[in-house]
């Protein structure tokens, strides 16, 4: 019970950038994302879990390490559709 809301809180905020990542992967369209809003959130993720990790949380650890992992993978997408379209 001690980490219940913890837990739902996690689960809400790792569902909440699937949609984008499918998104991307159909359209292949970047227009509308900003690559350092993206960088910043995935930093922000990587303390999260750093934070989740020294208090012992493991909603926290689960968050931050998912999270920061989705936050990479549209960076990466980012990166790769932005290059496609310029060629």
């Amino acid at each position: 019970m001690k980490y219940l809301f913890g837990w739902i809180a996690t689960t809400f905020s790792l569902s909440y950038k699937l949609p984008q990542i499918y998104r991307l992967v159909k359209t292949k369209d970047t227009n509308g994302l900003s690559n350092i809003s993206l960088i910043l959130q995935a930093s922000s993720y990587g303390f999260y879990f750093i934070h989740g990790f020294i208090i012992e949380d493991p909603p926290i650890i689960a968050l931050g390490s998912v999270s920061f992992l989705q936050s990479v993978i549209i960076i990466c997408q980012y990166y790769y559709y932005k290059n496609s379209e310029q060629n």
